[in-house]
């Protein structure tokens, strides 16, 4: 509590109101003197004592310690006080010194992360509303500028050219009757809706000396005010590039807190979003996005109680289980394509009994009542009015005793077990299991979700000639099994994924087994309808150019038609259902492999990472092949911690060239990917900081902050 000064020495006949810069500066505060006017003369004593019954308008100018406070509080009652010191509207200006920001968001030729500094100008204005609440807001001046978009690097720009995306000439003002004004104020609007929307509460308690203190709740209220004058004054300057001009930052069209495009280009995610996130620089909060391992110690101990554990260890494991597993991706997706005859053979080797059922699911499927109307509703629209009471009785003859179920069923089926297809169904979906398995957030106590990102110089080490490029052929050959290539046994091992698929089609003959579940009449019907619905909307809405086929006028080009339409799709109803079941059957294959193949990389992991360099040759190495790979992308990893130790959140510093990173990590909250609009209370220590110095009355504690989402 700081000092308290009463302002009435030798001027106990003048009204001072608290005016807007009535706030605690180094713990002093002007006594607000509105609700205590001074008696009007002519006054009786009971009179005046009822006008002020403190007696505050007659207390000299002091200065109060603490306890001077409290005593003024024994003297005068807690309720007097509190209302003497209490301002009904403060508003302070916020202007913070620059702060500087490093980002790991480029990349180098050997596929490597690479920085870049930014700086921010954090400015705007707080309002307390006394104890209902607090409002920020950010006056934004809206401008037209053009940024350069020829690349200095490009050996035929001109000398002297600017960096990509530099800002060109002076801004100029947005014409009155331009887009960009008002989209510009809406979206700023709505940005400023995000951040109340976070439910961003101030926590505080005033002291009182007869009774509990009093507990206080200001919710704060964020908001924008757009100016467009080149002289105006404003918090924050934007630029706003028409529609014209696509945010590309290969382009140098980089959307960023001080540039702001209608047209966003292949910026992921709603724009509301991205300016709420630009929206944040402005008050000064930092992107937390391709981070080094080190900025994101360093974020993990801003955001952490002071007494959580570090979890700094277990991130550096995650972190090298996911730099094994990215380096493994090619060279597994690889021995899977080698090793694919094995696999495509053995599924069309299951050819006949898929034939067989798809056959019975034709036959049952075909007459289903949505096949019927799909049929009948596309005849309709393609006939003309007077065969319409015929359609019924061709469709029904076509989907009875002219339909070819088992040559149809056939020709789908071969079409989807095609080697060619079967393949490329499999690699994708390997391909996806395993992406997949790199791509899922960790949750880090203290912080939240974050993802890793592997860079591609960790994966360029297993390619062909590759440092780590003969352990990871190891490990893939292990995992997936041998095809055809030389020098490998013929017979892959039970446990490998190659002989877990080709074992697959052996048990779809059981009763009640995959290919029973999945071809079926009713299965067969809905893609076979989904067919029939899809044509007809080709049909409806021709593309561009092509003229709408002329109407069926014969009842023989109706049958014909009718024949054609049901043919169609029912081999590809046959094709889908094939191709699917195939799908249903390999992905929990391939999912297990994975995912058994992780827990390998994470156990050896654990071995390696818990145990000092001179230890490791001492483990046990099941596998030799894995533990080469852990240990290679452990020593990545810790070269590039060395590299920025010490540096924090800003690895470039003064004048510093940031080392390249193998690995980088973005939170997934409002200020770093955005695919969350988590904020948490660190990031408004600033904030508050500022309310506590500028609008906190002497008699109440510090302000704490509170985050709902």
């Amino acid at each position: 509590m700081g000092n308290l000064r009463s302002r009435t020495a030798g001027r106990t006949n003048r009204t001072r109101g608290p005016g807007p810069q009535a706030a605690t500066r180094g713990g002093r505060l002007p006594l607000p003197q509105s609700s205590h006017s001074p008696p009007a003369a002519g006054l009786s004593d009971a009179a005046s004592l009822a006008a002020d019954p403190a007696g505050l308008m007659a207390l000299p100018e002091v200065l109060l310690s603490p306890l001077d406070a409290l005593a003024l509080q024994r003297a005068a009652g807690n309720r007097a006080v509190a209302s003497a010191v209490r301002v009904p509207l403060q508003r302070v200006g916020v202007k913070e010194d620059p702060k500087t920001e490093t980002l790991y968001n480029k990349t180098n030729a050997s596929g490597e992360a690479t920085a870049k500094k930014y700086t921010m100008h954090p400015r705007y204005q707080m309002v307390r509303n006394g104890d209902t609440g607090v409002t920020v807001t950010i006056a934004i001046k809206f401008l037209n500028q053009a940024r350069n978009t020829v690349d200095p690097a490009d050996p035929a720009s001109p000398p002297g050219t600017p960096p990509l995306g530099t800002l060109l000439g002076d801004p100029t003002e947005i014409p009155g009757g331009d887009e960009r004004r008002g989209w510009a104020e809406g979206i700023a609007k709505e940005a400023a809706t995000v951040w109340s929307g976070t439910g961003i509460t101030l926590l505080g308690e005033e002291w009182n000396l007869w009774s509990k203190n009093t507990k206080k709740r200001l919710p704060v209220t964020f908001t924008s005010k757009a100016v467009y004058g080149v002289g105006d004054d404003a918090d924050a300057t934007v630029i706003v590039h028409p529609a014209t001009v696509v945010a590309d930052p290969d382009k140098g069209h980089p959307i960023d807190a001080g540039n702001w495009y209608k047209n966003k280009g292949a910026y992921s995610g709603d724009e509301k979003i991205i300016a709420a996130h630009e929206y944040g620089h402005l008050l000064g909060i930092p992107d937390e996005y391709s981070q080094s391992n080190e900025q994101l110690n360093a974020l993990l101990h801003q955001a952490a109680p002071g007494s959580a554990p570090s979890v700094s260890a277990a991130l550096d494991r995650a972190t090298v289980e996911r730099m094994v597993l990215a380096a493994l991706r090619q060279p597994l997706y690889d021995q899977l394509d080698t090793a694919l005859p094995t696999v495509t053979d053995a599924i069309r080797a299951a050819r006949p009994q898929v034939k067989k059922r798809m056959a019975d699911a034709a036959k049952a499927g075909v007459t289903s009542v949505d096949v019927h109307t799909a049929l009948e509703n596309q005849l309709a629209a393609a006939s003309e009015t007077a065969l319409g009471p015929r359609i019924a009785r061709v469709v029904t003859f076509q989907v009875t005793k002219n339909f070819s179920n088992r040559a149809l069923a056939g020709e789908g089926v071969e079409a989807g077990f095609s080697a060619v297809a079967l393949g490329k169904q499999i690699k994708d979906a390997y391909w996806k299991a395993l992406v997949d398995a790199g791509s899922g957030t960790v949750a880090v106590a203290g912080l939240g979700d974050v993802s890793i990102n592997v860079k591609g110089s960790v994966t360029a080490t297993t390619k062909a000639g590759g440092a780590q490029a003969a352990p990871a052929a190891g490990v893939a050959t292990s995992a997936v099994g041998p095809g055809a290539t030389p020098g490998l046994p013929a017979i892959a091992p039970s446990a490998s994924l190659i002989a877990q698929i080709s074992a697959l089609p052996a048990t779809w003959s059981a009763a009640g087994a995959a290919l029973e579940a999945g071809v079926n009449g009713m299965v067969f019907a809905t893609k076979m309808a989904e067919t029939l619905r899809r044509a007809a909307g080709a049909v409806a809405a021709p593309p561009p150019g092509v003229a709408p086929a002329r109407k069926i006028a014969l009842e023989g080009a109706l049958y014909r038609a009718a024949h054609k339409l049901v043919s169609n799709a029912a081999r590809e109803a046959a094709r889908q259902t094939a191709a699917e079941h195939v799908d249903k059957a390999i992905k929990p294959v391939l999912s297990t492999s994975v995912a058994d193949l992780s827990t390998k990389i994470s156990e050896e992991v654990a071995r390696v990472m818990k145990t000092t360099p001179a230890g490791v040759p001492a483990l046990g190495t099941p596998d030799p092949n894995m533990t080469a790979l852990v240990n290679a992308m452990k020593t990545r990893l810790e070269a590039d911690k060395t590299e920025t130790k010490g540096t924090g959140r800003d690895p470039l510093g003064a004048g510093k060239a940031a080392p390249a990173q193998d690995v980088t990590y973005s939170y997934q909250g409002l200020m770093g990917s955005s695919k969350t609009q988590a904020i948490r209370p660190d990031q408004l220590a600033a904030l508050v900081g500022h309310f506590n110095a500028k609008l906190k009355t002497t008699f109440e504690k510090a302000f704490t902050v509170e985050v709902k989402k």
